[in-house]
C-alpha cells in the first residue's frame, strides 16, 4: 500500500501488501512534532490536497488531460512537492496498468493510451524536478529524479545499450550502486547474465546491484545470486542512503 502523510499529503513510501496500490494515511516526523500546533486552515488545506488527489487519480482512469493539467497545477499551487505527484500517484499507477494488462481487464491500446497520459504528466512536471532528458522509460525517469530530490547523483544509461557495453560502463565509472529495472519476467535471464559478468571485473570493488521494477514487486522473477531484489521504494531508499554515491540507473533490459 501507497503511505500517505494525512496533514502535508507527502509520500512516505510503500507498506505490505505491496500489490495493493490504495493509499493508507498516517503522519510524517515533520507533521507529528508540530501536530499539536496545527490549526483548522492546516486541516483545511489537507481535506483540499486529499480532493486533488482523488481527483487527479479518477483523471488518469478517465484519460481526461485537460483535468489533469488543472488538477496538477492546483496541487502545486498548495505546495505537493512534484515528486511526491510522480512517486505516490504516477509511479504506482503505471504498476496497476501493468498488472491490468497482464490479467486481461483492460487493451494494449487502453495500456499505451494510459503510459502517455502518465508522459504527459511527468513532462509538465519536469521543470519543478530538474529530470533527466526523455529519452529513457518513464518509471526510471521517476527514480532519477526522485534522487535527484534528494540530493543524489543518478547517471541513467542508454536504453538500447549491449550488455558487454554496460559491463565496459560500469568498469570505467566504477558506481557503487547498479540499479536495475525488470518490467517483464522474460528479462530475468539477461540480468542474471549481467549479475554475472559484473562478478567477474577486475579490481577491488564492484558496485551493489539492486534490481527493481514491475517483475520484482509482483513476485514474477526469482532470487538472483549476486543481486539485491528491492520490491519497494522503502528497500531501495535504505540502499541508496547508505550509499550516497554516483549511482547507475539502466532501463530495463
Amino acid at each position: 500500500m501507497l503511505r500517505w502523510c494525512s496533514f502535508c499529503q507527502k509520500f512516505l513510501g510503500e507498506a505490505e501488501p505491496y500489490e495493493d496500490l490504495r493509499i493508507t494515511h498516517g503522519i510524517c516526523p515533520a507533521c507529528q512534532r508540530r501536530l499539536r500546533a496545527l490549526t483548522d486552515e492546516d486541516l483545511e488545506r489537507s481535506r483540499r490536497l486529499q480532493t486533488i488527489l482523488d481527483q487527479l487519480i479518477a483523471a488518469g482512469r478517465s484519460g481526461d488531460l485537460e483535468a489533469t493539467d488543472l488538477l496538477v497545477r492546483n496541487a502545486l499551487a498548495e505546495n505537493l512537492r512534484a515528486i511526491d505527484i510522480l512517486m505516490g500517484l504516477v509511479a504506482p499507477a503505471l504498476y496497476q496498468i501493468g498488472e491490468d494488462w497482464r490479467k486481461g481487464f483492460i487493451t494494449v491500446a487502453e495500456e499505451h493510451r494510459f503510459t502517455t497520459h502518465c508522459e504527459q504528466i511527468f513532462e509538465f512536471l519536469r521543470n519543478e524536478l530538474n529530470a533527466p532528458g526523455n529519452r529513457h522509460t518513464l518509471a526510471i525517469r521517476i527514480l532519477a529524479a526522485w534522487c535527484a530530490s534528494n540530493g543524489i547523483a543518478a547517471r541513467i544509461t542508454d536504453q538500447n545499450l549491449a550488455i558487454e557495453d554496460l559491463i565496459t560502463l560500469v568498469a570505467e565509472s566504477r558506481p557503487r550502486l547498479l540499479l536495475i529495472s525488470i518490467a517483464l519476467s522474460e528479462q530475468h535471464p539477461a540480468v542474471v547474465r549481467l549479475v554475472e559478468r559484473i562478478a567477474t571485473l577486475p579490481g577491488p570493488r564492484h558496485p551493489k546491484i539492486l534490481v527493481g521494477g514491475y517483475a520484482v514487486k509482483m513476485k514474477l522473477v526469482p532470487p538472483i545470486p549476486g543481486a539485491h531484489l528491492e520490491p519497494d521504494i522503502n528497500s531501495i531508499e535504505t540502499s541508496l542512503f547508505n550509499e550516497h554515491r554516483s549511482l547507475e540507473l539502466p532501463s530495463a533490459l
